[in-house]
């Protein structure tokens, strides 16, 4: 498909595409030093380990995402499909962890064989200081946009997002 055949909206979703990559460096040398700010917050919160890289709290607060919104604590199955990764890696995961506080194995009481997963008191923190992060950083990117924008937009990025939902499935 040439640049020609496509529809004018492609083309310009396609540049918008384009200059977001071309963003993406100089975004990149901004988030650390915010996560810094984050990081030493969350030193308070386990001074002992704990998530080092963005890519730890990128992973751990997709596992967040889902424990949080859990009322009850959840397999390791259950957990691995909520987050379309294979057994092994959330087991891994999970490993690293529990090791630095943020998750506790809790043994099921109907069946002794399985063990769930929870936030314990310092991953709910985190989960919560993380995303506390991000709804600020979402408040700085809607400054520009009207309030009718701000809607337009929430509900075209909804629809971009179910779409790209139809596809990956």
């Amino acid at each position: 498909m040439t640049e020609r055949s496509l529809t004018p909206q492609t083309q310009k979703l396609v540049a918008i595409w384009s200059a977001m990559l071309r963003l993406a460096p100089r975004l990149h040398s901004v988030v650390p030093t915010d996560l810094a700010r984050v990081k030493a917050r969350l030193i308070k919160l386990h001074p002992e380990g704990g998530a080092k890289r963005a890519s730890d709290f990128n992973l751990f607060y997709r596992i967040g995402v889902v424990l949080a919104h859990n009322d009850a604590p959840m397999t390791m199955s259950d957990l691995s499909a909520a987050l379309a990764v294979p057994l092994s890696t959330a087991t891994r995961t999970m490993d690293w962890m529990v090791e630095a506080g943020y998750i506790e194995r809790v043994l099921d009481p109907n069946d002794r064989r399985l063990v769930r997963v929870a936030l314990t008191k310092t991953g709910k923190q985190l989960y919560h200081t993380i995303n506390e992060y991000i709804q600020r950083h979402a408040e700085a990117l809607l400054r520009d946009f009207t309030a009718q924008e701000r809607e337009q937009l929430i509900s075209l990025l909804q629809k971009l997002v179910h779409s790209l939902e139809r596809i990956a499935s």
